[in-house]
C-alpha cells in the first residue's frame, strides 16, 4: 500500500489492505475514486470500516470500475474512519483508491459517458441532460452538500433514454445504479440539450 508519487488521499496496491480515510476528510462527505489497472476486469469491492468502542464492524460501501474505469463511491460524514479493499477473485493488476471531498469534484462536462458510478457539480439551475442508460438501467439523483440524495431526476431497472430539467438546488449529480448504487454499470451517457 502506497500514498504513490506523494499525492495526499491516493493508495494503490496489490493485496487486500485497510486503507485509512484521510483525518482532514473525516466529519465530511467523501467520494473515493476507485479504479483498477490492466488484468483487474473483476474490480475490487470498497468496504467502510469503523471500529466504535474497539469493536470491529464493515458495511458495504460500493465496487471498483473495471479495468481503468474509475468509479465513485459515497462516504456520508464520519460513515467511516478506514475503507477495506478486496481484491475480486480473478483480479491480476493494481487496485487504485483515491479519496476527494466530496464537493470539489469537477462539473459535469456538456457530454460524457461512461461505465461506472461517477459524481459532478450540478450543472446550472434550468440545465436539460439528456440521459442514456443501458440494459440494467441506472438512477440520476441530486445530492446535497451532507452527502445525502434530496431527488431523484430519472431512474429504472432498464434501458431508458430521458430528458431532465436540473431543478434549483446546490450539490452533486450522481450517475448511480438502481440498486447497488455505487460500481460498475452498463453503459450510460449524459449530454447538455439546448
Amino acid at each position: 500500500m502506497s500514498g504513490a508519487g506523494g499525492q495526499r488521499g491516493f493508495f494503490s496496491g496489490y493485496r487486500s489492505r485497510i486503507v485509512p480515510v484521510p483525518d482532514d476528510l473525516r466529519g465530511l462527505p467523501v467520494v473515493v475514486e476507485a479504479w483498477g489497472w490492466l488484468g483487474s476486469a473483476g474490480g475490487f469491492q470498497v468496504v467502510g470500516v469503523t471500529r466504535p468502542g474497539g469493536r470491529y464492524t464493515e458495511k458495504r460501501a460500493g465496487q471498483s470500475g473495471a479495468m481503468r474505469e474509475k468509479a465513485h463511491i459515497l462516504l456520508e460524514p464520519g460513515e467511516c474512519e478506514e475503507v477495506r479493499i478486496i481484491r475480486g477473485t480473478h483480479m491480476a493488476g493494481r487496485w487504485k483508491v483515491r479519496f476527494l471531498v466530496a464537493m470539489s469534484v469537477e462539473a459535469m462536462p456538456s457530454k460524457v459517458r461512461g461505465g461506472a458510478s461517477r459524481f459532478f457539480q450540478c450543472p446550472a439551475p434550468g440545465t436539460r441532460i439528456a440521459a442514456q442508460f443501458g440494459d440494467a438501467g441506472g438512477r440520476l439523483g441530486v445530492y446535497d452538500e451532507r452527502g445525502r440524495c434530496i431527488r431523484v431526476l430519472a431512474g429504472r431497472g432498464h434501458r431508458f433514454d430521458d430528458v431532465v430539467t436540473v431543478p434549483d438546488v446546490k450539490g452533486l449529480l450522481a450517475v448511480e445504479g438502481p440498486e447497488l448504487k455505487w460500481g460498475p454499470l452498463t453503459k450510460w451517457s449524459l449530454e447538455v440539450v439546448s
